[in-house]
C-alpha cells in the first residue's frame, strides 16, 4: 500500500499544471479557482504494518465552492466509476497501528 500512495504522489508531481492542496478534516484550501474544505473523511485502508485481506478505501466528503456556487462532494482513493469529474484524492498519509496522528488527505484537480 505505501508503494502504491508513493507512486501516486510521484505521478501526480509530473503532471504539468496539476494543482493540488492537502488538508486535515476542518480545513479549507485553494486548488486552483476552488475553494475546498475537507469535512469528513472515513479511512478503511489496511495499516502499513499491518496484513489484510483488503486494502480498504479511503471516503472524504468536500464543501466545493467556486465562485457563487457551492457543492457538497464526495469522493473516494482509489476512485470508483462516476467521480466527480475535475477533483479527487490523489494520495493520503499512511495509516500505522498503535499511531494517532492526523490524517493528512492531498486532494488533487487531475486526480490519479
Amino acid at each position: 500500500m505505501k508503494r502504491l500512495l508513493s507512486l501516486l504522489l510521484l505521478a501526480g508531481t509530473s503532471l504539468a499544471g496539476a494543482a493540488s492542496v492537502t488538508l486535515t478534516p476542518g480545513q479549507t484550501g485553494h486548488l486552483g479557482t476552488r475553494t475546498v474544505t475537507l469535512l469528513r473523511v472515513q479511512d478503511s485502508r489496511c495499516p502499513i504494518n499491518a496484513r489484510c485481506v483488503r486494502a480498504g478505501e479511503l471516503k472524504a466528503t468536500l464543501l466545493v465552492g467556486e465562485g457563487r456556487r457551492v457543492r457538497l462532494v464526495r469522493v473516494q482513493f482509489p476512485a470508483v466509476g462516476g467521480a466527480w469529474p475535475g477533483l479527487g484524492i490523489s494520495g493520503a498519509s499512511d495509516v500505522e497501528i498503535g499511531k494517532r496522528v492526523p490524517l493528512r488527505v492531498t486532494l488533487s484537480d487531475t486526480p490519479g
